[in-house]
């Protein structure tokens, strides 16, 4: 469980909430907004960008709140979690920096009764979830909260939270940011993203690794030594 621990720094906190910004990825969610919500007025506009955020957010919460009791109830560790997390998340790196985001695939099918449904129909989901707060966003926000101390707690919450609401303003804005950077630039703003993810899934393995290094240490039997050769 967390406990209470020093003031967390502003580094800890720049971090968190970058790396949040990386995984949610909200200006290539922005493009598939866009496109989704050609000709819808204003008002529904607003409307169906903050349902998408608000579920994205409220995912994300739920799983910050209730992550250590979900490590309780099926026996995982935090040390599992961050190295799921850190698998999970570089795999979604790699995918963006090689190839397309997995979030713009779609099959015939999928594209023809989505045509069929409004777009705010969609608000919640595939936007919301798992556009947004898909298996990487959601396995990143758990493995942050691994470990941490209730002051580091509140950091990733209220980053959670900044995020969201960055999220809402540029899906509100997307026709317009999406016209303004076009193809070109929601790529590259990919590629980067993709680049931050990279560092953020390692980082989540070398934590794991150095934990479980020592947890060997600790559970070593008397007597026998661990090379730290």
């Amino acid at each position: 469980m967390p406990h209470l621990g020093p003031l967390p720094s502003w580094s800890f906190a720049l971090g968190v909430t970058t790396s949040l910004f990386s995984v949610l990825n909200p200006i290539s969610a922005a493009a598939i907004f866009a496109s989704a919500t050609v000709g819808m007025d204003p008002v529904a506009l607003r409307r169906s960008a903050r349902k998408a955020a608000l579920t994205a957010g409220t995912a994300m919460i739920v799983f910050a709140l209730v992550g250590q009791f979900i490590f309780s109830f099926f026996g995982f560790t935090a040390l599992a979690m961050r190295f799921v997390g850190g698998v999970l998340v570089l795999y979604r790196a790699i995918s963006m920096l090689y190839g397309e985001d997995p979030r713009e695939r779609s099959t015939d099918d999928e594209k023809a009764e989505a045509s069929l449904k409004h777009p705010e129909d969609f608000a919640i989901i595939p936007f919301g979830i798992p556009l947004l707060a898909g298996p990487g966003t959601l396995s990143t926000v758990m493995g942050m909260i691994a470990g941490v101390t209730w002051r580091e707690y509140g950091v990733v919450l209220m980053a959670i939270i900044a995020n969201i609401w960055l999220t809402y303003l540029i899906l509100r804005k997307a026709p317009a940011v999406f016209g303004r950077i076009g193809a070109i630039g929601t790529k590259v703003m990919n590629k980067l993203m993709g680049l931050i993810l990279a560092a953020v899934a390692m980082q989540f393995l070398i934590n794991g690794v150095k934990a479980l290094y020592v947890e060997m240490q600790q559970t070593a039997p008397a007597g026998v030594v661990v090379s730290t050769k």
